[in-house]
């Protein structure tokens, strides 16, 4: 287990441009080995999850985050 935390620390301290560069030949990787429409499935659900834990994380209800939403995008003028 130590080795997962070394490797984080790792990724971590590198530049964001490097992250980036780690993070894409990553997902290349995940689309290479499962497929297109795997991948893309893969990337919705991650963005649910994100979601529904931000959503749990900061304890408010699905119709504050949609007047949230919908307030930022058609405030009164």
């Amino acid at each position: 287990m130590k080795w997962v935390t070394s490797i984080a620390r790792g990724f971590l301290s590198l530049q964001r441009r490097w992250q980036g560069v780690v993070a894409a030949c990553l997902f290349w990787l995940v689309w290479m080995i499962a497929g297109f429409w795997d991948t893309l499935l893969l990337v919705v659900l991650i963005g649910i999850g994100f979601s529904v834990g931000r959503i749990l994380e900061e304890r408010t209800t699905w119709q504050d985050v949609v007047e949230k939403l919908l307030r930022e995008h058609y405030h009164d003028s």
